[in-house]
């Protein structure tokens, strides 16, 4: 049986008051508008976790409120500082691997440069999909979605290069979208 992965970077966020700690900043005007967008998009495409790892910060707090206002009350969320200060994800890869077997959906909600490594470290890429890394390579922007399956039965067999990408989505992309534009979506 495989299991789901889902990154959400945070919405843009906010540097409005410039004497806030990089960790309290709110999101801004255009990413208090984003977010629910792509929440909604997470729920159309039945993407919703059953366990999520988000950083404490505030601006990622504010993106999974704004984006999943209406998990289902069994949906697990952990906030871990972790997440704030990953690099280059090998330390969220590690809190990863220590999830639970029976939650089949995680989704992390996250910071860059972690949600891009990520994004591009994941997928075993193929030249069909040379396209869309080269997106994900330029820019993962503020509230950009990558989804993966990924085939294991253990959290802690998370491996690089063993997921396959099936949703690349961001709020830009997502406004294309509604304009009849295609999003990357493997369903």
């Amino acid at each position: 049986m495989s299991k789901k992965l889902t990154l959400l970077r945070h919405a843009k966020s906010s540097w409005d008051d410039y004497k806030l700690q990089d960790f309290d900043r709110p999101l801004s005007p255009r990413g208090i508008k984003a977010a629910p967008r792509i929440g909604k998009f997470l729920f159309e495409k039945s993407l919703l976790p059953d366990l999520v790892l988000c950083s404490p910060a505030k601006r990622t707090r504010e993106t999974l409120a704004r984006s999943l206002p209406r998990l289902p009350k069994e949906t697990e969320i952990r906030f871990d500082k972790m997440i704030y200060s990953a690099g280059m994800g090998d330390s969220v890869v590690e809190l990863v691997k220590t999830a639970p077997d029976n939650k089949q959906h995680i989704l992390i909600v996250g910071h860059n440069p972690t949600m891009q490594e990520l994004a591009l470290s994941f997928p075993l890429w193929n030249e069909a999909q040379e396209e869309i890394r080269q997106k994900i390579l330029r820019k993962f922007s503020t509230c950009a979605v990558a989804s993966f399956d990924v085939d294991i039965e253990k959290w802690e067999e998370l491996a690089f290069g063993k997921a396959e990408l099936t949703h690349f989505i961001t709020p830009k992309l997502l406004t294309s979208n509604e304009a009849g534009e295609k999003v990357h979506s493997k369903q």
